[in-house]
């Protein structure tokens, strides 16, 4: 048999391996998943297999049912608005930090990161452009944290953020991306030169952009979304 440790990291393997292809829509909402099928091509047992199943069912990236089987969630709305005002909270609170605060060099590092996303975006025929799009998305929200010294706090709100992942996707399909840049330099301005409800309004913006991808992505696909379970809140001990 396995011993604890190989079995944890198999299970690791499946739990990454399986969230990312939903997360990139390689594994499309209301697909079957088949435990043994699954650890075969990744070459494990089927336990850890199950094991990773059931932890992507705790996170509802995966609906398990003892009628009809284990299938890939919908994407859950309430959850992914949980997630995105969290991440604006958190993010316009490092921005705040940042406000008039900006050295040239840092100004010029913003502007190429932003420069970099303007010249990819304008290529479509670039190799693994989507990803690359998302990693330069990224690294523009990540800078203000690294200028804090904070870059643990966005490392993890990412790992953290998995409905609303899902949709950026489609995003990058729909003509929303294009707004970007422009979103972007909007924020930067705010930063060196505006008030913090400047900010506030130029970051909310580009976060609530996603709600145009899913009223998009929803037109064509309704079946890949649930409007959640909100479980009221319980504060009586």
């Amino acid at each position: 048999g396995e011993s604890a440790m190989s079995t944890r990291n198999a299970r690791d393997l499946a739990y990454h391996t399986v969230r990312s292809r939903i997360i990139t829509m390689e594994l499309k909402p209301g697909d079957p998943l088949n435990d043994r099928e699954l650890a075969e091509e990744l070459g494990i047992s089927r336990t850890p297999m199950r094991e990773a199943l059931i932890l992507l069912n705790n996170a509802h990236m995966v609906a398990i049912k003892p009628q009809s089987g284990t299938h890939v969630a919908p994407i859950d709305l309430h959850l992914m608005e949980l997630e995105q005002f969290s991440r604006y909270t958190l993010e316009k609170e490092i921005l705040t930090r940042m406000c008039g605060r900006l050295t040239p060099e840092q100004e010029a590092g913003y502007r190429q990161l932003i420069e970099a996303y303007r010249v990819l975006e304008a290529s479509p025929e670039e190799l693994d452009r989507e990803m690359r799009l998302l990693e330069l998305d990224n690294a523009f929200h990540r800078r203000a944290f690294e200028l804090c010294g904070m870059e643990h706090h966005f490392d993890h709100m990412l790992a953290s953020l998995q409905h609303v992942e899902r949709i950026r996707k489609f995003s990058l399909q729909t003509e929303e991306n294009k707004s970007v840049c422009a979103a972007h330099t909007r924020i930067l301005e705010a930063v060196l030169r505006g008030s913090e409800e400047d900010l506030s309004r130029a970051l909310s913006d580009h976060l609530n952009r996603y709600k145009l991808s899913v009223e998009q992505a929803r037109q064509r696909h309704p079946e890949y979304f649930t409007e959640g379970t909100v479980r009221p809140v319980d504060y009586h001990i």
